[in-house]
């Protein structure tokens, strides 16, 4: 075994242990979807994939349910079996996280030069933003395994796997038509460096995305929730007003993106530079990511989740630009390779940092939220509709407390298609512009308990804390239950 192997194998061992490390740094999961994804799984486990999805009771879940990430939470369904199950969500994150890195480095060693491969798999780790999100229990990790799997196979045409990597992709979540789009991206990039054209590899992913829709087992529901989740929320998010959208529907300002995604920075004007001083003819293979990089970077400026989805394809396309750059060098000199490391270690060091902070953040904040639903799960009667004023905070009650019902879950665009007028009154009770919230709580939306966060809402406490017909049953610095008599 070569010394290269060695630190190669080394380097994958401390990545791994790096992503456990991150995991379990708090107790608690990251975010607040993990819960309700864990759950959802034990839900597919118990219930079988089609079932009366009653916890978001004002949301079209109950009439048209469909299971946009069916295929991850049947991959969950193993971790279900532990005694506590958000341990179960947590290893199943730092497992999936891990197998994701793994399939980074087949795909950066598939196209990158050997020498400078270490160079581009250690940063990896040098953004905290993708290091909690492939941390969180979401499908992210997987998506973004599937993406890289699927466009080495579009480069490649081989169409059968293709076919299939299509098909799981569509059954797994709901981004899965953007499989075509690099389909159709390769293809062009592919006219344009050889003249060739193959429409075979976009009818296989069409094919295969379509397949998965039809034997969906919530069909034909999904297509409502691709219509709801892939259509209508971006242009509720351009127009803005309509929706309260999560910060991952907005774009980094300059300041989080230096701190966050400093190779994605420092990688651009690493572009520039390389391609004015050495003028590389670059590969096909090259020219595929750098399109596909160019893409997720633009749309970036509109929504930050495309920098998730794209990190990684980033990093292989600038070791791919490397590669070709410096094709003719047989070693890297020793000044270069201190000072790469030297600047690694900067970054590195600002990564782990920012992780640690991430981290007690997320125990700070979660612990809150587990105990609530602990409360709840306690104290409130079985079967009994909880109001939140933050409609996202039905993802940590439903995994936290499943025998009761909330108003709508994993996002608001399901409340606003089922009735825009009662989710209109719903997020103004929230916000306390409602002069009288107890008699639109009590008569429109027939509740008896609630739960208020103290971060955006403090106006609707502020209404309820003298007002005799409600009681505050439990409070600390992050919420309040209430009942109302």
């Amino acid at each position: 075994m070569t010394k290269t192997n060695i630190v190669t194998i080394s380097i994958l061992i401390l990545g791994v242990a790096l992503i456990f490390f991150v995991q379990f740094l708090t107790p608690t999961l990251y975010g607040a979807d993990g819960y309700l994804h864990i759950r959802m799984a034990e839900f597919l486990r118990d219930l079988g994939p089609r079932y009366d999805f009653h916890w978001a009771r004002y949301s079209t879940f109950t009439e048209h349910f469909s299971d946009k990430d069916f295929l991850y939470h049947a991959a969950l369904i193993p971790f279900t079996f532990f005694k506590d199950i958000f341990f179960g969500a947590k290893l199943a994150a730092a497992i999936f996280a891990a197998l994701l890195f793994f399939v980074f480095y087949l795909i950066l060693k598939r196209y990158s030069d050997k020498k400078i491969l270490l160079f581009f798999l250690i940063p990896f780790f040098f953004s905290d933003m993708f290091l909690q999100a492939i941390s969180r229990p979401r499908p992210i990790s997987l998506v973004v395994m599937v993406s890289l799997l699927a466009i080495h196979l579009i480069i490649k045409k081989r169409h059968g796997l293709l076919f299939l990597t299509a098909l799981l992709y569509s059954l797994g979540h709901i981004t899965s038509p953007l499989i075509i789009i690099y389909a159709l991206i390769v293809e062009i990039v592919r006219y344009v460096d050889k003249k060739e054209f193959c429409a075979k590899t976009i009818m296989v992913t069409f094919l295969g995305v379509l397949t998965g829709f039809i034997i969906h087992p919530n069909v034909p529901n999904n297509f409502l929730v691709f219509y709801l989740n892939s259509i209508l929320v971006p242009i509720y998010t351009i127009k803005t007003g309509v929706l309260e959208l999560g910060a991952e529907f907005f774009p980094l300002n300059t300041r989080e993106l230096l701190l966050s995604y400093p190779v994605v920075v420092a990688g651009v004007i690493g572009l520039v530079y390389l391609g004015i001083s050495r003028r590389p003819k670059a590969r096909f293979e090259t020219k595929v990511f750098l399109a596909l990089s160019m893409v997720f970077f633009v749309l970036s400026f509109i929504c930050r989740r495309y920098l998730l989805h794209g990190y990684p394809i980033m990093l292989i396309a600038l070791a791919c630009y490397c590669s070709d750059s410096f094709s003719g060098v047989k070693n890297i000199s020793k000044k270069a390779v201190v000072f790469i490391i030297f600047g690694m270690a900067i970054l590195g060091f600002n990564s782990f940092k920012a992780v640690k902070y991430n981290g007690l953040v997320t125990k700070i904040v979660n612990t809150h939220y587990e105990q609530a639903g602990r409360w709840m799960e306690q104290n409130i009667p079985e079967g009994e509709l909880i109001f939140h004023a933050n409609w996202s905070d039905s993802q940590y009650f439903i995994g936290l407390n499943p025998k009761n019902d909330y108003f709508v879950t994993l996002d608001p665009v399901y409340m606003y298609k089922q009735d825009p007028g009662l989710y209109k009154l719903y997020r103004d009770v929230a916000f306390g512009k409602i002069k009288d919230p107890y008699v639109v709580l009590k008569d429109t939306f027939k509740v008896k308990y609630g739960y208020i966060s103290k971060n955006y809402f403090s106006a609707l406490i502020e209404q309820i804390r003298p007002d005799k017909r409600f009681n505050i049953l439990a409070e600390d610095n992050f919420g309040v239950i209430f009942n109302l008599t």
